[in-house]
């Protein structure tokens, strides 16, 4: 199953946080599936539900996002806007047995704040759209929403409800901006690590994918650390300010008794998840994300 959470954070940069579980047709699971990936110009997209019907959405909304030139941007609100009838038109077109998985999909942006032009950043966004009419609902600022079942979860839920509505916990998370461009997001997602970890919920992943949404580019890494008893080392910020060889994620080798938390084999798209499946014997006919 799948447990997506996203934010738009008022530091010009959209926040999508998303695990890699898929539960198979036969009711086992596997981590191995990347949910969440760059769309367009400055928007990214995750997926929740039938993982057929998943790629056929990010394909689909790529090809008409790419309509844009070089030079130009969609507007998230206008997205917002258009993209249900499209979403309805590839959700029918699928068979019952692929729609009883349903579609919820989580679409995060960020685009220049046109009507203030002393704004020192751009305006983010996250829209979440569920099937079967997949009208759009907006996230507020520094609200968080969800997708999957992690939805239904409650030391999952409970942990979106606390940093929602509890004012010192957001600002705590908040602080990890400070001197580390993108620490938010880094914050946000241990958080969210360490209560999947401590819960072990059935169906959602610990280990996860942490994605950034700029007026520059889509970032997306994962949340691999170090642990040694009570203490964790993580890497921050997005790497925004860093030129692109610069990026590496590897973590020096620590001291004994440290245990490496690292990212599985992990598929992009329904091919690769068919063969990645299938070389271990499973098949990802009827998987559910």
């Amino acid at each position: 199953m799948t447990w997506i959470v996203g934010t738009p954070s008022l530091f010009g940069y959209g926040i999508g946080i998303s695990d890699i579980r898929v539960t198979l047709g036969d009711g086992s699971e596997r981590d191995c599936l990347q949910k969440i990936y760059p769309v367009g110009r400055f928007i990214a997209m995750g997926f929740a539900g039938s993982v057929r019907i998943g790629f056929a959405m990010l394909e689909v909304l790529s090809s008409l996002l790419g309509a844009a030139k070089e030079d130009e941007m969609w507007d998230p609100v206008a997205v917002a806007q258009w993209w249900p009838e499209d979403a309805r038109r590839v959700f029918e077109g699928f068979s019952l047995e692929e729609k009883i998985g349903q579609s919820h999909l989580m679409i995060v942006s960020a685009f220049p704040d046109l009507e203030n032009e002393d704004a020192p950043w751009p305006r983010a966004y996250v829209h979440i759209f569920k099937s079967p009419d997949f009208q759009a609902i907006s996230i507020p600022v520094h609200k968080l929403g969800a997708i999957g079942c992690g939805t239904a979860i409650e030391p999952c839920q409970s942990a979106v409800d606390e940093l929602s509505n509890d004012h010192k916990r957001m600002f705590m998370v908040m602080k990890g901006e400070t001197g580390c461009p993108g620490g938010m997001a880094n914050m946000l997602g241990i958080n969210l690590t360490k209560v999947l970890q401590r819960t072990q919920p059935r169906g959602i992943s610990s280990h996860l994918h942490y994605c950034w949404v700029y007026c520059k580019k889509v970032i997306i890494k994962t949340n691999d650390h170090w642990a040694k008893g009570r203490w964790s080392s993580f890497k921050v910020g997005s790497g925004i300010n860093q030129a692109d060889e610069d990026q590496s994620q590897k973590f020096p080798v620590l001291e004994d008794g440290a245990d490496s938390f690292a990212m599985p084999e992990i598929a992009t798209s329904w091919g690769e998840l068919e063969r990645l499946l299938s070389a271990k014997g499973a098949s990802a006919r009827g998987c559910v994300a």
